[in-house]
């Protein structure tokens, strides 16, 4: 993927995405630590980012103040003794990102946050002892990525690509490390 063809905006999309599509990893990582309200909090601040990508939102003063609350909430491996704790971890980092892309239109990471992603990635298919070439997961990614790259750079307007962003990001409750919550 060509990353320099796309615009602040895009960028932006695409790291929002990716979040969206990880949200899973941090969801069960605060169920297993008694977290909800960091769940909530974390939420709260990614739908302001899908605000901002859909024009709605009015003002960026409190943004700011969404930053201190982000960093209070990004999980320290050295606090918890489990693998999760990595994966939510990534997922705080790309919300971090994004409000900081919100704040700063310099801010361009969606290569870094994808190269991010498939670090994690990797490492969970080498726990489990899966080659990548053969893993349905990391398939799955790249489909989902090949699929966000194509919706960013057709001509849509910003509004109606949020509505198909939204719900390919979600991709049915599906972490890219196969975490779903959903019953």
């Amino acid at each position: 993927m060509d990353f320099s063809v796309l615009n602040h905006w895009q960028q932006l999309a695409f790291c929002a995405s990716l979040c969206e599509r990880s949200m899973p990893n941090f969801q069960l990582f605060c169920e297993i630590e008694n977290k909800d309200s960091d769940f909530r909090q974390a939420r709260k601040i990614l739908n302001k980012v899908w605000e901002f990508l859909r024009g709605q939102l009015t003002s960026l003063k409190n943004m700011e103040n969404q930053l201190d609350i982000l960093n209070d909430i990004i999980p320290d491996p050295e606090r918890y003794e489990h693998f999760g704790v990595y994966p939510a971890m990534d997922t705080m980092v790309n919300l971090q990102s994004c409000l900081q892309g919100v704040l700063d239109s310099s801010i361009l990471d969606a290569e870094n946050i994808q190269k991010m992603t498939h670090e994690r990635l990797l490492e969970v298919l080498e726990m489990q002892d899966i080659v990548q070439a053969e893993s349905e997961l990391w398939l799955r990614q790249n489909d989902f990525e090949n699929a966000l790259f194509e919706l960013l750079t057709s001509q849509t307007s910003h509004a109606d690509m949020v509505k198909k962003l939204l719900p390919l990001s979600k991709d049915q409750g599906v972490s890219q490390i196969g975490i779903c919550l959903d019953d």
